[in-house]
């Protein structure tokens, strides 16, 4: 059994990082997935949240949009549409970005008064809410606190 895993992350825009590391917490839908050296193959969908990167005892936290990883002999490879450190995140934008989904869905509710909305747009706009909420709670801590 090897003592440290590959960890790979790739987004569509660029491969955020390629090294050996001790352990990878990774959002997964039903919960943060510990992932350990020796860990049973397997390839899982991700949810929006923390990703906590641990090497020699130093832990690096990042946010990660939903996506997927695959394990297999001690690689892991993180296929994401977005990995950011906590200093990479814009601010302002995600505050602008916040309140314009704010406002889209509260002209949705309305509108579903009196025409029918699907859910799935509802479900487009709530998951999108959820993601620009943690990035600046993860923006401002340092790490997602939910």
């Amino acid at each position: 059994m090897a003592e440290t895993l590959h960890l790979e992350v790739v987004t569509p825009e660029k491969a955020v990082f390629s090294e050996p590391v001790d352990d990878v917490v990774l959002p997964g839908f039903l919960g943060q997935m510990d992932i350990l050296p020796g860990h049973l193959p397997m390839l899982s969908v991700l949810a929006v949240g923390e990703m906590i990167v641990t090497r020699e005892g130093t832990s690096r936290h990042f946010f990660v949009e939903k996506g997927y990883v695959e394990i297999f002999d001690d690689r892991v490879t993180v296929l994401t549409e977005g990995c950011s450190g906590v200093n990479e995140i814009d601010v302002e934008h995600a505050r602008r970005d916040l309140e314009r989904y704010e406002t889209r869905m509260a002209e949705l509710e309305e509108r579903s008064k009196t025409e029918l909305i699907s859910e799935d747009v509802f479900e487009q706009h709530r998951q999108a809410l959820k993601r620009e909420r943690m990035k600046l709670a993860f923006a401002k801590e340092g790490k997602i606190v939910e």
